[in-house]
């Protein structure tokens, strides 16, 4: 299928969707596809994490925005991907909008294992780890995405 939209997910979208955000528009130079980011347990607008914030500047990006924002059936159309984070993500985003099909994890997409699970521990290193897989696995997907878009 040809996609015009990612949206990248996570639970909170104060983190790794976020920081997959980033890393995405960089890589979209020429704005082939449209990227956001959304949550799926947003009840209202949330900070974005400061140590999301602080890894994505020593990587010499900035989030695309300040606070969170919940994923709505308004952003679902066609010709857009929902990447989640995780394959628990995937399914809770598919029991929120059983009509919409092209949802993926973002291991599944592009053919990796495991999960890009939240860093518990709070250390900035464990968010800078969490952001080069991030940096790395959306690197992967938008290969695959812009192959499909032309």
């Amino acid at each position: 299928m040809n996609y015009d939209k990612v949206i990248f997910t996570c639970m909170d979208n104060t983190c790794r969707s976020i920081i997959a955000e980033a890393v995405f528009a960089n890589v979209n130079k020429k704005g082939l596809l449209k990227v956001c980011s959304r949550g799926l347990a947003v009840l209202f607008p949330e900070p974005v994490n400061p140590k999301a914030v602080a890894v994505l500047k020593g990587i010499g990006l900035s989030p695309l925005k300040e606070s969170s924002q919940k994923l709505e059936e308004a952003d679902l159309r066609e010709g857009t991907i929902v990447l989640t984070m995780t394959e628990k993500e995937k399914r809770i985003a598919g029991e929120m909008f059983p009509g919409f099909s092209e949802i993926y994890s973002i291991a599944e997409f592009t053919l990796q294992e495991g999960n890009i699970e939240e860093p518990r521990s709070g250390s900035l290193t464990e968010y800078g780890a969490c952001c080069e897989y991030i940096d790395f696995t959306v690197k992967m997907a938008a290969e695959k995405l812009f192959r499909q878009s032309r």
